[in-house]
């Protein structure tokens, strides 16, 4: 398996005793729901993945009063089965997106700090307008990327000795391309 930067990234937010609600942005399969689930289930007891393009019936929990005790009513309702127990659950909204009032709902989330929560989309930065109420100040940001060079190689064995000398490459090669285009 791959291992992705993000993935640190992931655990150090988890870390922070004051962390606020994340919001993992980047483009449209770049693995940022992979990514999250696997942290969800190698680092919680309880994971909550509310998926509002999967699931749009989901928008529904959202839609009246964002005050917390109504909002873990409304999940507990519409998903059987879950888990809330604070401190020992992940709440992850997968491409909030499509619902403006969730990402509305992630201060008061954050205010309430019993549950960690990981909110992901792609194209966050268009639909910013359809959004009540964004909460500045109340949320930190992390861009997943598409998988890069150093963990493309990750998965092989002879990457510790490759690296060196595929950056060494790369440095040379653009030397080379800089010194052909100013001749």
């Amino acid at each position: 398996m791959l291992k992705r930067k993000m993935y640190d990234d992931l655990l150090l937010w988890k870390s922070r005793p004051d962390k606020k609600c994340l919001v993992v942005k980047g483009a449209r399969q770049v693995g940022k729901t992979f990514i999250i689930e696997l942290f969800a289930r190698e680092n919680y007891r309880n994971a909550i993945t509310i998926n509002f393009v999967q699931n749009p019936a989901y928008k529904a929990i959202f839609d009246g009063d964002l005050d917390i005790e109504t909002l873990i009513k409304q999940i507990s309702l519409r998903i059987p089965g879950v888990k809330l127990v604070p401190g020992e659950t992940l709440l992850f909204l997968d491409e909030i997106q499509d619902c403006p009032a969730a990402r509305t709902a992630l201060k008061f989330l954050t205010q309430d700090g019993r549950f960690d929560v990981i909110a992901s989309g792609s194209l966050l930065g268009i639909n910013y307008k359809e959004v009540p109420s964004y909460p500045v100040g109340y949320v930190e940001h992390l861009e997943m990327y598409s998988l890069d060079f150093e963990e493309f190689l990750g998965p092989m064995a002879f990457y510790p000795a490759l690296l060196p000398i595929s950056r060494s490459i790369l440095k040379r090669r653009k030397k080379c391309r800089r010194q052909c285009t100013n001749e």
